[in-house]
């Protein structure tokens, strides 16, 4: 399988897909944690483009598996650029990012934005304190999703009335020296996301303990942002962004993604009638109509 050694004894696992000579393309996973997937190669017409897709830093088929010591979104930015050079070797390339994915691309943007020749963002996450109230308190999406909250609150082994114990309590016990301890709150965590992410039917997915850990450990230090730093960086990003958005988002409300449209000078915005996955119907077709229009250099794709 293939590894790149990126420092700090991370090695990150990475695919190629598509065309060698394809247009490049990179695909940020979202999480922190998630891990790559190959089912996100439906939105690429792959006689065209060249996708990587790799695993961040301890998740997924990356080594160490669940490792926190030197895992911070700057971190992942300079992986992403070490991945440019060394396995791309490209001087420009496409960042196609949902969810996390989205945050990570917008960090990368400001460290490289001479890297990038467009953007394609879905579900936008901005890393603001906002962002976390609303999924971790009992004001936000609990009151969507009353009964799952519930159980998520149960999990946490305490009161979730502020978004910074909330984190605290589900820290102690991901953490924790009881086997059993740590895989309920694992379930919980996994379980309270899940119940939000799509609309349409869907099969529960197997509980990922690096995605509950390592979703903790980035929300408890606020990725590691300060308040407004990406939408204060994006008013001089000049690249084409498009940006695909589900009305029905409970888990990244739309109001950061009107909000980081409203701050970039080239900003595309497509409201989808759809929820948070990138695999809701209406989500799904206009991801890949964006990519096909990057690919043609039209600038609607609606």
């Amino acid at each position: 399988m293939p590894y790149i050694s990126v420092g700090d004894g991370h090695k990150l696992y990475y695919e190629l897909h598509g065309a060698t000579t394809g247009k490049p393309c990179v695909v940020l996973h979202g999480g922190p944690g998630g891990g790559c997937e190959q089912t996100v190669l439906k939105f690429f017409d792959l006689q065209r483009w060249r996708i990587l897709l790799f695993d961040q830093r301890g998740c997924g088929k990356s080594r160490p598996y669940g490792e926190l010591r030197a895992n911070t979104t700057w971190h992942l930015v300079e992986d992403i650029e070490i991945l440019r050079k060394t396995v791309m070797m490209t001087e420009q390339w496409t960042v196609f990012g949902g969810s996390w994915g989205s945050t990570l691309a917008l960090a990368y943007a400001t460290r490289y934005p001479r890297c990038i020749s467009a953007m394609i963002l879905r579900g936008i996450y901005l890393g603001e304190s906002w962002e976390n109230d609303w999924m971790y308190t009992p004001w936000g999406a609990a009151r969507m999703r009353p009964q799952e909250w519930q159980a998520f609150e149960k999990g946490s082994g305490g009161k979730c009335r502020t978004t910074r114990s909330c984190l605290k309590n589900y820290r102690d016990r991901l953490l924790a020296k009881n086997r059993k301890t740590r895989k309920a709150a694992v379930r919980a965590w996994n379980a309270w996301e899940s119940s939000l992410s799509r609309l349409e039917s869907q099969t529960s997915r197997e509980s990922s303990w690096p995605l509950a850990l390592l979703e903790n450990h980035y929300f408890q230090h606020n990725c590691w942002l300060k308040p407004g730093q990406l939408l204060h960086a994006a008013q001089k990003m000049t690249f084409p962004v498009h940006i695909i958005q589900g009305r029905w988002d409970l888990i990244c409300p739309p109001a950061a993604a009107f909000a980081l449209a409203d701050a970039l000078p080239h900003a595309t915005l497509i409201l989808t009638q759809a929820g948070h996955s990138a695999f809701d119907a209406a989500t799904a077709k206009m991801l890949r109509r964006s990519t096909d229009s990057l690919m043609n250099n039209t600038a609607n794709f609606c």
